[in-house]
């Protein structure tokens, strides 16, 4: 008797945690090969299927070379935010309102330090941030 494993069809919710599950499963890995095979436990694998966490960014990106996908298919807002990269985005809804960083990052409220930072791209904003600059410049979300 010979069974055929069935994985699901691809699901009608587009999101990186439905995306990553059915690759996954398209892949015929169960949850412990993918999630050893990027440094995690499969715990957090569950959790990141299951959206319970969003995907961080280089996860994503390590999930999509395994599974031989684009990555966008597994990057949120945030994630296609830091993939674009970020740095230009920032720089161009800047130049957009005619601010300069000071005045940027304080509308933002954000140490301009801080923000000089990421703008140069040598320091990369926290999801938290990243909130915060959408609630003040929603344009930056895309």
């Amino acid at each position: 008797m010979h069974f055929q494993f069935c994985f699901e069809s691809i699901p009608n919710e587009l999101t990186p945690a439905a995306m990553l599950r059915y690759y996954r499963q398209h892949k015929g890995l169960t949850t412990r090969q993918l999630a050893e095979s990027v440094g995690i436990v499969p715990a957090t694998l569950l959790m990141y299927e299951r959206e319970k966490f969003p995907i961080p960014y280089q996860t994503a990106v390590a999930f999509a070379d395994i599974l031989e996908i684009d990555r966008n298919l597994l990057f949120d807002d945030f994630a296609r935010f830091i993939d674009y990269p970020y740095s230009n985005r920032l720089r161009e809804a800047r130049k957009v309102y005619g601010l300069n960083q000071t005045n940027f990052a304080e509308k933002a409220n954000i140490c301009y330090s801080i923000y000089a930072k990421w703008e140069t791209a040598v320091r990369q904003p926290s999801r938290k941030m990243y909130e915060q600059l959408i609630a003040a410049y929603p344009e930056i979300k895309m």
